[in-house]
């Protein structure tokens, strides 16, 4: 899961001092794929492809693909699921999650950081951060920069976002995980959660009895 941290650290680069960073430096002569389908993106068969994009990164969890024209770009928000940058950022269109889950979180707009194989996928999101946090300086920016996890669950059709008791019960089927994680001294804590998050996502894939994404989505 180390790729999907430097993901992050990437995009919290390219937002950091800016509420609205132009990325087109940064991303100079890449390509922009677009994807309708789980099966188009499992399958890497793009559908359409832009190059030289000018992305706008509002916040990491709130992305766009600038091209110039407004009708296009209304069209990459109405009708692509995701979207991959080069040969290893992929983002998911938040607003085409809302109408197949429950539960996606209302901070997640545009395009968003997605992860994901052929069993399992899962979003990301900077942390929120209460007014407290603002007041006591508990979050100076940036630099404190923490990441939330919304698990797509293909079975039920929701979005869960990552806490201990979430996390526990997605465990509930991995007794041993889940013994380990609530023996955890410090199991609340946000790296101890992450921790077993990813050790339920390979478990999960290496399991030979959860079904493909595929066989759960239209």
């Amino acid at each position: 899961m180390s790729n999907c941290l430097k993901f992050v650290m990437i995009l919290l680069a390219l937002v950091t001092g800016s509420s609205r960073c132009v990325a087109a430096n940064t991303l100079d002569h890449d390509t922009v794929f677009f994807y309708n389908t789980w099966e188009q993106m499992l399958t890497i068969r793009p559908v359409a492809m832009y190059v030289d994009p000018l992305l706008d990164i509002y916040t990491i969890n709130e992305i766009y693909v600038d091209t110039g024209n407004e009708e296009v770009n209304a069209i990459i928000r109405k009708n692509h699921l995701a979207m991959s940058v080069g040969d290893s950022l992929w983002l998911v269109n938040s607003d085409m999650l809302r109408e197949d889950f429950k539960g996606v979180d209302r901070h997640l707009n545009g395009f968003v950081p997605v992860f994901f194989n052929d069993k399992t996928a899962f979003v990301t999101c900077p942390a929120n951060y209460s007014i407290r946090d603002y007041i006591t300086g508990e979050y100076s920016g940036y630099a404190d920069y923490e990441i939330d996890y919304f698990y797509i669950d293909f079975q039920n059709r929701v979005m869960k976002k990552i806490t201990s008791d979430n996390l526990s019960e997605l465990l509930e089927e991995y007794y041993d995980l889940r013994m380990r994680y609530e023996g955890t001294k410090d199991y609340k804590k946000r790296y101890v959660i992450q921790d077993y998050f990813f050790k339920f996502i390979d478990r999960y894939t290496e399991d030979v009895m959860k079904p493909y994404v595929l066989d759960l989505v239209e």
